[in-house]
């Protein structure tokens, strides 16, 4: 499939025109796809519209439409690569793995200001400390940030507690309490955010499977039905009751009031 679409994209550009009937014919696909979906959720759109990935297809198919997308070669390429995240549908690992990454947004966010404010104190702190004697590096607030950063990951740590300690011994304890929580601290709680989304994500992959398909409401047709069947089951068993009677008053059964009452109750 990949090499089929490498070499579609080459004869595309080679020829502009080559592609229009493979292009027309999966939108075309893509289309009655969508239309059959729509038709299947017809008498409850609210459950197609409850489904993200219906909605998802959906803003697809439509922006294929739309003028200003068609006439935009950039913006259609990047809605056709956005195609591939279809098969999620169909592959529930990595649809768990795609909820889990929207659902870790939050948590991500969090940790992304907590980050920048760190990062920021110790730029800060390193400005002051060591803007004269390493102008390279900590020279001015953006220059400490962009240091700050390339540590996190424990690179050139140790260049840059050698020439810290030619500035003070204070510069051990300084690049210490750095590492411990932006490399340690931080990282751990970002990779238990991931954790706890994909928890949760699998968590609901299983309940969806589990859970059956509610029964959908009665309409007004059904209510209908079911009304005129009552009244016929209800017209049978007074029709039913009346035989009875008139077979019990033929026997000259001495039980014949009894017989309605106990029939009633």
């Amino acid at each position: 499939m990949a090499g089929n679409v490498v070499r579609a994209e080459g004869q595309r550009q080679q020829d502009p025109g080559a592609a229009w009937p493979a292009e027309h014919g999966c939108l075309a696909v893509f289309t009655a796809e969508i239309l059959l979906r729509l038709g299947a959720h017809a008498d409850r759109p609210r459950d197609f519209l409850r489904d993200p990935w219906n909605l998802f297809d959906l803003a697809v198919v439509l922006c294929a439409f739309l003028p200003l997308v068609r006439e935009n070669t950039t913006v259609l390429r990047l809605l056709r690569l956005a195609r591939v995240l279809r098969t999620a549908r169909f592959l529930p690992q990595l649809r768990i793995v795609l909820t889990a990454v929207a659902r870790s947004l939050p948590g991500t966010l969090s940790f992304l200001l907590v980050g920048a404010l760190l990062l920021y104190v110790y730029a800060m702190v390193g400005w002051v400390f060591f803007g004269r004697h390493d102008p390279e590096h900590y020279g001015s607030i953006g220059r400490a940030v962009l240091t700050l950063f390339l540590l996190m990951t424990l690179d050139g740590i140790g260049d840059a507690v050698h020439s810290g300690l030619e500035v003070s011994r204070w510069s051990l304890a300084y690049y210490a309490s750095y590492v411990l929580i932006a490399s340690f601290v931080l990282v751990n709680v970002l990779i238990g955010v991931v954790i706890t989304s994909l928890d949760e994500a699998r968590q609901m992959e299983q309940e969806e499977a589990t859970e059956e398909p509610p029964y959908p409401a009665p309409g007004l047709e059904d209510r209908r039905l079911l009304i005129t069947r009552s009244t016929a089951a209800r017209q049978a068993l007074d029709d039913l009751e009346r035989d009875l009677l008139q077979s019990a008053a033929a026997d000259g059964s001495p039980d014949i009031g009894a017989a309605p009452a106990a029939f009633r109750s």
